[in-house]
């Protein structure tokens, strides 16, 4: 995953969709493990009202297609406008339902094998490893020195430079390491000191230089909650590090601090660019430079909510409902989905749908809490705070950002999810007198 989304990796072969190296190791790795889990008799441990929330899950994604498949027309009358292309038939099939499949099936694949220490270890170090190996390709795409950049230069080139050499979007990028910096720090609960001075927070580092030269505020906004919360909760004694800290970002990193504050200060702007820049208002905070431009496009989200509050419009409505359109013709900015997953989902799939996904990331932040909180044995402590780092990264980024829809860069957090059911339900067999082989061997 640190490298999928490169541009030196062959998306097809001989003009082939979906026949790549990526899809080749996980047709390997799916087979693997259905020979092996019959092979081990295991037995699916999903507790049966997850197993329903995943269902509804899955099954307002498949209606969301059909519904969009079934009627295109305003995506149509965008690209007779504009211009462009859009995905339908096979290929509106592959990327919006195959593909939200293909990137859950590895935290199931790790969920249901993963079964002792000696295995959640690997799966643990290979998550954390992704993070630092996509981060290090982030800062040696940026170069250290946009960290000096004025605050509106740094995001530009990262809008540029990142998607072009790494493959993710900024935005994208900015979520994941603000979760991998805490994600990567809860692994300190394993180490010793040497290791922690020499693994741990090189690392750490090396995550949060790839978030910071990302220009990402929402990056920078989720980095500082989380730290808040793991400090205030966990670890108190970090707190003291905090006015150090801050001084040593201010000052090898003030474009990082020009950009958080765009639109609570007043200064002169470049003006709205790229969908992410608009001029600023003397002395009051300035919510369209805040919201990068989004308050323009949510109020004509929530009206079209209202109008079909229970189910919906399907897949892209943003675009089917002409929305994406008018945005264009009026103000000139493109906004092809609302920049929120929330009323993303909301306006696709209705309140109907969004009852069960919902439920379900409730349940396993409840999860991850309860592991994270409980000291009776490091596992627990790391496992939970991983969850709740990622968990938490996606779910405040995505008033901003992001897609319940899953896609590339929640394959982490997936991964994440999978590890902390595994867990916990290991915890809940030892509280009932069971055996965990998981939670027992070395």
């Amino acid at each position: 995953m640190a490298v999928f989304q490169h541009p030196d990796m062959p998306k097809s072969i001989a003009g082939i969709p979906g026949l790549n190296h990526w899809n080749f190791l996980f047709l390997n790795v799916v087979c693997s493990w259905l020979v092996n889990r019959k092979k081990e008799k295991l037995i699916w441990e999903m507790p049966k009202h997850l197993n329903y929330l995943l269902f509804f899950y899955g099954f307002f994604i498949l209606i969301s297609v059909i519904r969009y498949l079934n009627d295109h027309s305003g995506v149509d009358e965008l690209i007779a406008t504009f211009g462009g292309s859009a995905d339908y038939g096979v290929n509106a099939i592959n990327e919006y339902l195959i593909n939200c499949f293909k990137w859950v099936i590895p935290a199931m694949i790790i969920f249901d094998g993963c079964r002792s220490k000696k295995q959640y270890l690997f799966a643990v170090t290979m998550l954390a490893l992704m993070f630092v190996l996509l981060a290090l390709q982030v800062v040696k795409a940026m170069k250290l020195g946009s960290l000096t950049m004025g605050g509106d230069a740094l995001q530009l080139r990262a809008l540029k430079i990142v998607s072009n050499s790494v493959g993710f979007h900024r935005v994208n990028i900015s979520m994941m390491m603000s979760g991998a910096f805490w994600a990567v720090f809860c692994l300190k609960e394993f180490v010793s000191r040497k290791y922690y001075w020499l693994l741990i927070l090189p690392g750490c580092l090396i995550i949060f230089l790839a978030m910071a030269v990302t220009g990402g505020r929402t990056g920078y906004g989720t980095w500082l909650l989380l730290g808040a919360f793991f400090c205030l909760f966990k670890w108190r004694k970090y707190l003291l590090l905090a006015p150090i800290l801050l001084l040593l970002i201010t000052t090898i990193a003030p474009s990082a601090i020009e950009r958080l504050m765009q639109g609570f200060v007043a200064e002169e702007s470049g003006g709205f660019a790229q969908n992410d820049d608009v001029d600023f208002q003397e002395g009051n905070v300035d919510f369209q430079s805040v919201t990068s431009g989004r308050v323009i496009a949510w109020p004509l989200v929530l009206d079209s909510i209202k109008k079909a509050p229970f189910g919906g419009y399907g897949r892209e409505a943003m675009k089917n409902l002409g929305l994406t359109r008018q945005i264009m013709l009026d103000s000139g900015e493109s906004f092809p989905h609302p920049h929120n997953a929330y009323l993303q989902w909301l306006q696709d799939n209705g309140f109907i749908g969004a009852l069960p996904v919902f439920i379900f990331y409730f349940i396993m932040l409840k999860y991850a809490w309860r592991l994270f909180m409980d000291d009776s044995d490091k596992l627990y402590v790391v496992t939970g705070g991983i969850g709740l780092a990622l968990l938490l990264a996606f779910l405040i980024a995505s008033t901003g950002s992001q897609s319940f829809y899953p896609r590339e860069g929640a394959v982490g957090m997936w991964v994440a999810i999978g590890l902390l059911l595994r867990v916990y339900i290991e915890r809940e067999k030892l509280k009932k007198g069971g055996v965990s082989l998981l939670l027992t061997s070395q």
